[in-house]
């Protein structure tokens, strides 16, 4: 047992964050804390390590328990390097390494079997094993590693107190790891960590080394690590047994059963309240009724379950169908604070795809969405927008908010055409209240604000979402609810998203931004990584066998994939063609020049018909063979 907590309760400003909690941490469990958005689990976190007092109740740790942790937006400082810094970490190893190096000059100075050379050969000796318990030669390479898989091997030389928040937020879990205290409280660690940091985090973590304590709003994350799940929700704290995703289930199934008893409970109390009433006065059974009164006093009565509370209900209109191709980019070459981003980058989004733009942190991703919503400029190439498109954009820096409006005319100043009853509903929608209505918008807290963003797009009638990390700063609840709005929304979405479970959820493409350029993988991101995943060797060397019991690539089958490939890429080119002879046929119908002379009309009409009538074939083709 590392630590138990009994009777525990917390106040802030005479509101109770939560109270009669009793929890055990056992030494090896890897335990996820979830709960909306104020719930209490930061606070449960920093009383946990001792930076908080409860109210009542006590925490009890082992004797010579080493704890660390990292806060959200740590303030992590130093004057030295990062890996100067993370070599802190081993300052006995590094000594001990450094003396074995004098001992050994010692020995080569001295006479060989003297007394003297004996005393430092035992010294070396003994050193020497105590640096290869320690792993003491090897703490360069942890060093190396972890800021490798953290993404952080640039910064080494970079000093720490010139890193920014991010950074050393990165930084101070960077140092966490290599220091290994037997409790670590990790409270949002996987916060803007791009898809190959995570996978190495859960990987370095799962080695069950440290007892973990996490905070996170990554579900895949709470599912490959955990198996715990602590809810922290109406002030009190249940734990369920297992990850995130069995956590759910068993959550139902409690709340099922409590509703059942309380039910059970209110007839029973409601069947003897009548019998009382009924009978009471009556001196024949007034007894009876006496005696049922007390049973009523005596029953410990069940309190009525409560809900959790009600997410936001986002939902996305989409009334105008745009062009076949609502967003094309071509040839496009984009650079950002003198790096190159994208060099001749291409990407054809289809009407009604949900694309998900992936690549390490740092690689464009919302340079280049931005970029398409006309807010950063680029080098060259082109980017086409279809016919009717409608395009609505959500900034992670929310850029589009005024800080200085209250909440209310935010949103109706951007949509005059709505009536004040409108504009309430709306934000009462996505959860913000009476209360909120008439804060200013810096006053909000940061999902309260993406909330608003999110808001000002559901206002209007959007075909084509751009979408650059909407799931930021939004709790569980709201992130399944906008998951849930997005899977059922009927027009095209383009989105930029650290969480893997979102990702996988919405999106049926995958644009991945690697080399500066967009390479597309079809299907969700469970396509993607297992696609990613090596293959093993013995598979390799055995071609799998088709169906049909031949080879699952002959030669036949190869030639086959060739042509097939060659003819799509044709395809592509005919369609873009004849979309655009379309537009060009169009405009031309509307001219003055045109429109007043039949003949010309009538030749223009029966080309765009033909045109139209080639397309819908190319098309057709082009279904079949994609």
């Amino acid at each position: 047992m590392l630590l138990q907590i009994r009777s525990a309760e917390f106040k802030y400003g005479g509101t109770t964050i939560f109270d009669g909690v009793n929890l055990d941490v056992n030494e090896g469990d890897s335990i996820g804390i979830v709960g909306a958005n104020g719930a209490g689990k930061s606070t449960l976190l920093s009383c946990i390590a001792g930076e908080q007092q409860l109210f009542h109740g006590e925490i009890y740790r082992k004797n010579g328990l080493t704890l660390g942790y990292l806060k959200q937006n740590c303030d992590f400082d130093s004057s030295n390097t990062l890996f100067d810094e993370m070599m802190s970490v081993f300052a006995p190893q590094t000594r001990l390494v450094d003396e074995i190096g004098r001992i050994a000059e010692q020995m080569a100075a001295c006479s060989f079997e003297t007394d003297e050379y004996k005393a430092l050969e035992n010294r070396y000796h003994r050193l020497t094993v105590e640096a290869d318990v320690t792993e003491a030669y090897q703490s360069e390479l942890k060093v190396k590693t972890v800021l490798n898989g953290m993404g952080m091997s640039q910064f080494g030389n970079r000093v720490v107190s010139t890193l920014s928040g991010g950074e050393k937020t990165k930084a101070a879990l960077c140092k966490l790891l290599l220091q290994r205290p037997e409790l670590m409280i990790l409270d949002e660690p996987t916060n803007h960590l791009d898809y190959k940091t995570l996978d190495w985090l859960e990987t370095y973590l799962s080695d069950k080394k440290s007892t973990l304590l996490v905070v996170s709003h990554d579900r895949y994350f709470l599912d490959k690590l955990c198996t715990e799940i602590w809810d922290v929700q109406h002030g009190k704290i249940h734990s369920y047994n297992g990850n995130y995703t069995k956590y759910k289930l068993l959550k139902a199934e409690r709340l099922e059963n409590e509703r059942r008893a309380y039910d059970k409970q209110q007839k029973e109390i409601e069947k003897l309240t009548d019998y009382i009433q009924r009978n009471k006065v009556r001196a024949s059974t007034a007894d009876m009724a006496k005696s049922r009164e007390k049973a009523l006093e005596r029953m410990e009565r069940i309190e009525a379950p409560k809900s959790d509370e009600r997410p936001p209900r986002f939902k996305f209109e989409c009334g105008t169908s745009p062009s076949e191709f609502p967003l094309t980019v071509q040839k496009l070459t984009l650079a950002y604070d003198g790096k190159t981003l994208l060099d001749n980058a291409e990407l054809q989004i289809r009407r009604g795809q949900k694309v998900a733009l992936l690549g390490l942190n740092g690689a464009g991703k919302s340079t280049f969405i931005r970029r398409i919503a006309a807010i950063n400029p680029y080098d060259a190439g082109k980017i086409v927008f279809g016919k009717n498109v409608r395009m609505g954009f959500y900034d992670q820096e929310n850029v589009n908010l005024n800080g200085e409006l209250r909440v209310i005319d935010q949103l109706w100043f951007d949509n005059t055409r709505m009536s004040q009853a409108d504009v309430r509903s709306l934000l009462v929608q996505v959860t913000l209240g009476a209360d909120d209505v008439y804060k200013l918008v810096k006053e909000l807290s940061g999902g309260e604000r993406a909330k608003l963003g999110l808001a000002m797009i559901m206002a209007k009638d959007n075909n084509l979402l751009l979408l650059d990390e909407p799931t930021n700063h939004l709790d569980l609840p709201s992130r399944e609810a906008l998951e849930d709005a997005l899977k059922a929304y009927g027009g095209t979405v383009l989105f930029v998203s650290h969480d893997r479970y979102f990702v996988n959820s919405v999106s049926n493409r995958i644009a991945e931004l690697q080399d500066k350029q967009l390479l597309v993988h079809e299907g969700n991101y469970d396509d993607f990584i297992n696609r990613k995943q090596p293959q093993p060797i013995a598979e390799a060397k055995t071609a799998p066998t088709a169906k049909n019991g031949g080879t699952y690539r002959n030669a036949k089958q190869r030639a086959e994939e060739t042509n097939r490939a060659r003819r799509v890429k044709e395809l592509e080119s005919t369609i873009s063609r004849l979309e655009e002879e379309v537009e060009r046929l169009n405009a031309q119908m509307a001219t003055p020049e045109v429109a007043a002379d039949y003949s010309k009309l009538s030749q223009v009409m029966e080309r765009l018909s033909a045109v139209n009538s080639e397309l819908e074939r190319a098309l057709s083709e082009w279904e079949k063979l994609a």
